[in-house]
C-alpha cells in the first residue's frame, strides 16, 4: 500500500555537502544521511511549502542530533532559520507534490522506453497494470435472490387445500414418493382426517405451505404406529410381553414377593393342615 515518500538520491552519502557536515560535526556518515532523511521525512508530513516552525533544538527533538549539528546543516546550505521557522531550501524542485508528479512521469517515461527497445514491460510496469487492471475490474455480482434450480430437477408442483375443493395439486410422483418414506400411512385416509380436521380448525386453516404440512402430517402418523395401529398403542412404545407365570405378584406372610406359580403351591401348603384336621 503506497504512503506517503520523499525522493532521495542513491549517492546522498558521497554528496559534497554530507561530506562536509561529517568533517565539521565529526558524526559518521550513516548517521548525517539517517538525521536528514528523519529532517525531511517530518517536513513533508507537516508542511506543503517548505516552511515550518522550528528551531535547532526542535529539528534535535525530531530527527536526532544537537543544535550545532543543525546549525551546521544551515551552513551547508540545505536549510535556513528564519523567526522561529526551518525554510527546506529546494522544496518545490525536490520535495513539493510537484516534484513527486514529476518524478513519476519521469519514471513512467523510463519504462515506457525500456518496453520499446525490449518488447516487453518491466516489472514495475507490470506492477501498474496489473493494479490498474484490478482497479477496473467489476465487482463480482452481489446475489439478490434465490439462484434458480437446475433444469435436471424439475420443480415440485403447488399442493393447496381449500374447505370445499380439498386437496388439489397433488401428483403421481408426491404420492410415490409418501408410499415409501412413509409406509405405515394410508394416504387417502390421512388426507381426509387432515381435511377433517382443518375444517374443524378454521382458524389453523391459513397455511401457505401445504406440502410441507401435509410431510409433517405423514411424519406424526408413521411415528405413531401408522394409520391402522390399536388405538392407545404405539409400535415398539408398548410393555414387553411378560410370560404367564411372572404377571401377577403376590406377598407372603415374610413379606416374600411370589410368582402366580409360587403363590398357588404356597395357598396349598396353607390348606394342608386344615384339610387333616
Amino acid at each position: 500500500m503506497a504512503g506517503e515518500w520523499i525522493p532521495i538520491d542513491c549517492n546522498l552519502g558521497t554528496k559534497p555537502e554530507v561530506l562536509e557536515l561529517v568533517d565539521d560535526t565529526g558524526v559518521p556518515v550513516e548517521a548525517v544521511v539517517y538525521r536528514l532523511i528523519q529532517l525531511w521525512s517530518w517536513a513533508a508530513l507537516n508542511t506543503a511549502d517548505g516552511t515550518i516552525r522550528g528551531t535547532p533544538r526542535r529539528l534535535a527533538s525530531v530527527a536526532g542530533g544537537d543544535e550545532a549539528f543543525w546549525l551546521a546543516v544551515e551552513r551547508v546550505g540545505w536549510l535556513t532559520f528564519v523567526n522561529g521557522s526551518v525554510v527546506i531550501e529546494g522544496w518545490d524542485k525536490r520535495f513539493s507534490q510537484g516534484a513527486k508528479a514529476r518524478a513519476l512521469a519521469a519514471r513512467r517515461q523510463d519504462s515506457y522506453r525500456s518496453r520499446s527497445r525490449n518488447g516487453a514491460p518491466s516489472p514495475e510496469e507490470k506492477r501498474g497494470e496489473e493494479k490498474r487492471e484490478e482497479e477496473y475490474l467489476p465487482a463480482a455480482p452481489v446475489p439478490t435472490s434465490k439462484p434458480p434450480k437446475a433444469s435436471g430437477s424439475p420443480a415440485a408442483s403447488p399442493v393447496s387445500w381449500d374447505a370445499d375443493a380439498g386437496w388439489q395439486g397433488i401428483a403421481d410422483r408426491d404420492r410415490q414418493e409418501w408410499a415409501v418414506a412413509y409406509p405405515g400411512a394410508v394416504l387417502e385416509q390421512e388426507l381426509a382426517k387432515a381435511t377433517a380436521w382443518l375444517r374443524a380448525n378454521p382458524k389453523r386453516a391459513g397455511r401457505r405451505n401445504w406440502r410441507s404440512f401435509l410431510v409433517r402430517w405423514l411424519c406424526k402418523t408413521q411415528n405413531q404406529g401408522g394409520s391402522n395401529r390399536e388405538p392407545g398403542n404405539r409400535p415398539g412404545t408398548g410393555p414387553a410381553p411378560v410370560p404367564a407365570e411372572r404377571r401377577k405378584f403376590f406377598r407372603s406372610d415374610a413379606g416374600k414377593n411370589m410368582t402366580d406359580a409360587e403363590h398357588q403351591a404356597w395357598r396349598d401348603a396353607q390348606r394342608q393342615p386344615q384339610e387333616a384336621r
